[in-house]
């Protein structure tokens, strides 16, 4: 009798190959889902450090927020929508010789708009004239800081109490471009009605690392 030669056979290396292609594959799926879950872990991780960054920027701009007058309230929407802030600008730090700050003083305009889905900032450098403020505030804005980016749509609505002094008792939050300003009977209800009590900005995501609807509210109290 003749004695079978060791080996494989080509049918059993088939099988085998067809396994080794088959779990090759099941490999590939499960290291391609754990690259996508970490894709997407990271680019909400850093969709959510922008958007504290820019809550964090913005408050610091309605926390300086300062009121100039009936033309130059604290917070104000443009005519093509953009948010508008007069604040007090930045100052340098003090030397040791007791100086003041080299800003001291000083305003500046500071304008968020919607430009092509991403939320930008624009700031005027520090002024210290009436009419240069005016014309930063006409100025649309060309040249912004990138602050968020996927928003679909901006809105701001403003709140004004109803009364002035001690009738502030109840009031509402209501469209920016509404003539509260107009319905003031007294000068100082009109000086009291130049900037709304608070300011309520709404962000619409248009579906990227930022989904939904974005609410966040600011008071208006450390204005002057």
């Amino acid at each position: 009798m003749k004695r079978r030669s060791a080996g494989f056979t080509l049918l059993e290396l088939l099988v085998a190959a067809m396994v080794l292609a088959v779990m090759a594959a099941l490999s590939w799926r499960g290291l391609d889902g754990v690259a996508r879950g970490r894709d997407a872990v990271r680019a909400s991780s850093t969709a959510s450090a922008q958007l504290a960054l820019c809550m964090q920027q913005l408050r610091a701009d309605v926390d300086n927020a300062h009121d100039s007058g009936r033309d130059l309230p604290a917070v104000s929407v443009a005519a093509n929508g953009d948010l508008l802030i007069v604040r007090r600008a930045p100052g340098s730090v003090v030397t040791l010789d007791g100086r003041p700050p080299r800003d001291a003083g000083l305003l500046q305009v500071v304008r968020w708009g919607l430009r092509d889905g991403v939320w930008k900032r624009w700031a005027s450098t520090p002024l210290g004239q009436r009419g240069a403020l005016l014309a930063a505030m006409r100025q649309p804005g060309t040249v912004g800081l990138p602050m968020l980016d996927g928003i679909s749509g901006a809105r701001f609505l403003v709140f004004r109490y109803a009364g002035s002094g001690l009738l502030q008792q109840s009031g509402a939050w209501v469209n920016p471009y509404s003539a509260a300003d107009t319905a003031a009977s007294s000068p100082a209800q009109q000086a009291a009605l130049r900037t709304p009590a608070g300011l309520r900005v709404t962000l619409k995501c248009a579906g990227g690392a930022l989904r939904g609807t974005i609410v966040r509210a600011f008071l208006l109290e450390n204005r002057q």
